[in-house]
């Protein structure tokens, strides 16, 4: 019996011929393949684009290739040769047209069957292809155009609305939410005041959702406005406006004068790097400036979680005095460098970068043989030389095995790391001192992957084994928090 795989999709939810309505092809194309003595498997994607860009999405689809390379298909009925591929380029198309012609498929509608491997059918196959190619960019242009138009007029474009507004099914445009918007009056009238970090707070949010929620875009939304880019005019649109212009101007101005207060913030010789983090939540350990002054004039700038910058919970974590923490690295990580010579020897009978680079050339060259055996099977098939059946599961167990050398050696590129520079290590903490900021900055990266800042320690992990068992960890303990009011503790740096 003749296997056939039955396909559906519809491309969009509306606006299409009745021929290829999802209800018709359900129902037709099964009855069709019953009647041709067909057995029938049903491949649903349902409302969804075969476009360039999105086939990925089409997971039934994927099942039907997955069949046909195995197989178990003889001949695909669809509604029309363009439920199976909608791509421009033709790419995508004459892949399925390869793909069947090499596995004996026939593509099939109600009205005739068409099979790839003969030469008259693969070129009707091709200029069919074409011709819903040409059609394809021709829609494209049209719905651009279509697009451009009902921008100018104000239209409703389509996608979600921001609070306060809903989309109504009904109206096909936003409409308010009497809910949401006392909440965004409420969130407004503080914008004209306070910082976004204020409102986020305030109102539970994310400081980014805070942030666009009084963006340029949104506040032209809210008065129901759009700019057009090429004019820069504003365009009335057809949805309620919830805000007045007064309010609009308040809030820019409550922004830009926001915008040009002084950023408060320290510069510690680790603050703000990638490599400094919170041992408790991840987040980047930054530098936070002390405006009080000691008797003797000086000031103590510490270090904490940027968890602490939103009032966000760490509870573990801790501010400490920049300078403790500065001595206490400073000093591991010179007192490391002191036996550079012995790093180098423990870097050499730790770094397996050499058997890797064995270990992959070895997988490069089985993927080369594997592979030519894989194309000489094609063609072995192909010419008749072997059957298909007998030739599967020799192929199915090729792929496998590329499969696997893949991972293989993606993981092994992932686990070799560079030999650290050596000589640009072998500076001394006089030296050091003299550098610029940046500088020691920079240096100070070469040799530290990896610092994490608990409440009572931190673990610098450097980048090359401190120990002969390859172990590339430190761990520094700090001093205690404060002791309770009236045992007031004084640190010393």
């Amino acid at each position: 019996m003749t296997r056939s795989a039955i396909y559906i999709r519809k491309s969009r939810e509306d606006r299409d011929k009745p021929s290829h309505r999802l209800t018709v092809q359900r129902e037709q194309l099964p009855a069709h393949a019953r009647a041709q003595g067909w057995s029938v498997e049903v491949y649903d994607d349902g409302h969804a684009s075969a476009a360039r860009g999105k086939a990925e999405d089409l997971k039934e689809r994927a099942r039907l290739e997955a069949d046909v390379r195995a197989g178990k298909i003889d001949v695909i009925l669809t509604i029309e040769l363009s439920r199976l591929s909608r791509d421009e380029t033709l790419e995508d198309y004459l892949a399925w047209l390869n793909l069947c012609s090499s596995h004996g498929v026939k593509l099939a509608t109600p009205s005739r069957i068409l099979d790839p491997s003969q030469h008259s059918d693969w070129m009707l196959l091709l200029m069919e292809g074409g011709f819903s190619s040409v059609e394809m960019k021709v829609l494209q242009a049209r719905m651009k155009e279509g697009r451009a138009e009902a921008f100018r007029k104000g239209k409703w474009l389509g996608g979600s609305p921001p609070p306060p507004y809903v989309y109504d099914k009904a109206t096909g445009c936003p409409q308010v939410d009497p809910d949401q918007l006392a909440k965004m009056r409420r969130l407004w009238k503080m914008a004209e005041t306070k910082s976004t970090r204020d409102i986020a707070e305030a109102f539970d949010m994310p400081v980014i959702a805070a942030r666009r929620a009084i963006s340029e875009e949104r506040l032209l939304f809210y008065q129901a406005l759009r700019e057009d880019p090429q004019t820069g005019e504003l365009i009335p649109c057809e949805w309620e406006p919830v805000m007045k212009a007064d309010q609009t101007e308040r809030i820019r101005q409550g922004r830009r004068t926001r915008r040009r207060a002084p950023k408060r913030v320290a510069a510690g010789l680790f603050s703000n790097l990638s490599i400094f983090t919170c041992g408790y939540c991840g987040r980047t350990v930054r530098a936070w400036k002390n405006h009080r002054t000691r008797k003797d004039g000086s000031r103590i700038d510490y270090y904490g979680c940027t968890a602490k910058d939103t009032r966000r919970k760490c509870e573990k974590s801790r501010m400490f005095p920049q300078t403790i923490i500065d001595e206490r690295i400073l000093t591991n990580f010179f007192g490391t460098l002191e036996r550079v010579e012995e790093l180098k020897v423990w870097w050499k009978d730790n770094d397996k970068t050499g058997q890797a680079l064995d270990r992959l050339a070895d997988l490069e060259a089985e993927e080369t043989t594997l592979t030519t055996q894989k194309r000489r099977l094609i063609a072995a098939i192909a010419e008749g030389v072997i059957d298909f059946a007998d030739a599967r599961q020799k192929r199915t167990e090729i792929e496998t095995r590329l499969g696997e050398i893949r991972a293989r050696r993606s993981e092994l590129a992932g686990a070799q790391r560079p030999e650290p520079n050596w000589k640009a290590l072998a500076i001394s903490r006089e030296t050091f001192d003299f550098l610029g900021f940046e500088e020691q900055r920079e240096f100070l990266s070469l040799a530290i992957q990896n610092i994490r800042l608990f409440s009572s320690y931190l673990i610098i992990e450097y980048n090359f084994p401190r120990a002969s068992d390859g172990r590339k960890e430190a761990r520094i303990h700090l001093p205690p928090p404060p002791k309770p009011a009236g045992t007031r503790q004084v640190y010393k740096a």
